[in-house]
């Protein structure tokens, strides 16, 4: 179950720690190699989401997977999740964190729709000038969507710039409808 408001509290807190202790992009790096594995591997997501593991156990096992390979602060983090029955939230908590520690980092993300995929020399092009409108560094995610006809439609946050075909095509056809016609 997803619960924003929880993901976000959690994500705040390893976010002041993090920053306290001067680690915050090897937290964030970890964090995300931590939700790969657990992702990866059913066996370890079972026995972490599991009621029936007593928390002493899932303490343990996080210990010897990765307890060398992260900070102590993550790993007490986890910790805090289990002790809270919030280990289940991990992924929401991880992504509100990530988000955070991008807005940071003055870093923006951009989903770009396109009929067709978009060279790279186009992309780094669209990407450099996003950076100059925003001023922060931005990271294009290309979506394909065939329906679009042709042109860009660029989405960061609240901000859409369409400059689609077939918006273009609509917003025609709206402007024709509205036309009186005289014969």
């Amino acid at each position: 179950m997803r619960d924003r408001k929880v993901a976000s509290r959690y994500a705040g807190a390893l976010m002041a720690s993090a920053l306290a202790e001067g680690n915050l992009v090897d937290v964030a790096e970890s964090y995300t190699g931590i939700l790969d594995a657990v992702e990866g591997n059913l066996d370890l997501r079972t026995f972490l989401d599991s009621p029936q593991v007593a928390s002493q156990e899932k303490k343990d096992l996080l210990k010897s997977v990765f307890g060398e390979k992260i900070e102590n602060l993550l790993l007490h983090f986890f910790y805090l999740l289990i002790d809270k029955n919030r280990i289940e939230n991990a992924r929401d908590i991880g992504e509100e964190f990530a988000a955070m520690v991008e807005k940071h980092e003055g870093v923006v993300r951009a989903r770009v729709t396109t009929a067709v995929a978009l060279p790279d020399d186009l992309a780094a092009s669209l990407s450099e000038k996003l950076s100059t409108f925003t001023g922060a560094r931005v990271i294009l995610e290309n979506k394909i969507d065939p329906a679009v006809i042709g042109g860009v439609c660029v989405t960061m946050g609240d901000q859409i710039l369409d400059g689609t075909v077939r918006t273009n095509l609509d917003e025609l056809r709206n402007k024709l409808e509205k036309t009186q016609v005289r014969v």
